[in-house]
């Protein structure tokens, strides 16, 4: 099998992880809002068992598919051509996946926990603001899943004009290598199999491959055109 054909299942190796962790993320999501439904519909022990699976479910399932959906999604868009601000519809997904990841670490997770302990102390638990996360997420994903279906909007002017320019000088965007697609597969394997605190390594390959593109489409910049 050839270099670049084994390049090409690689890139679709990577493609296929986002759309099934996607799909499990947005899946998880509304799992976890009919739990919470239930959970409030029940009394006693089974309340608390209900609330108890849905952090479960959380830990387990829900938050690693949202760092892997995030993570392949934002490695496609630096891998390929496709860029993270070059096109609409991925700058709209970019934006949402980073601000969803934000809300959820910071203020969405620490609530499930919280309902948690109110009910192991017979208090009254706060049902309002988890419900409106938990809802406002599931939709926010839902919504991110059609966006990278549609595609709904075009090219950036700015991109259409630094293409016309490309194509006029007869350059083109090198393919990273088969070692580079192995790698960030590998990387979220790394993460979890070793228990580290992600996303710390899935993200800082991100910025780490992000910044050395950047730095790599300057120097390209700046050597002279080929003369045909």
């Amino acid at each position: 099998m050839k270099a670049d054909t084994r390049t090409k299942h690689a890139r679709r190796l990577l493609l296929w992880l986002h759309v099934l962790t996607s799909v499990a993320w947005c899946t998880m999501q509304l799992a976890q809002l009919a739990l919470l439904l239930r959970g409030w519909a029940s009394d006693g022990p089974t309340r608390l068992a209900t609330f108890e699976l849905a952090e479960f479910l959380e830990n387990t399932v829900l938050d690693p598919a949202a760092v892997l959906s995030a993570y392949t999604g934002m490695m496609l868009s630096a891998l390929t051509s496709w860029g993270f601000f070059k096109h609409r519809w991925v700058m709209v997904k970019f934006v949402l996946t980073v601000t969803l990841l934000v809300i959820a670490s910071t203020v969405v997770s620490r609530l499930l926990p919280s309902v948690i302990e109110a009910l192991r102390a017979g208090a009254e638990e706060p049902r309002i603001p988890i419900l409106a996360g938990t809802c406002g997420m599931a939709c926010a994903t839902a919504f991110m899943l059609w966006v990278s279906v549609a595609k709904p909007w075009g090219k950036t002017a700015r991109h259409a004009a630094e293409l016309k320019t490309k194509k006029a000088r007869g350059r083109k965007d090198p393919e990273p290598s088969l070692l580079v697609y192995s790698a960030v597969l590998l990387i979220p394997a790394v993460e979890f199999g070793f228990a580290l605190d992600y996303p710390i390594l899935t993200f800082g390959t991100v910025i780490g491959y992000s910044i050395f593109k950047s730095v790599s489409r300057r120097s390209n910049k700046a050597e002279p055109a080929a003369i045909p």
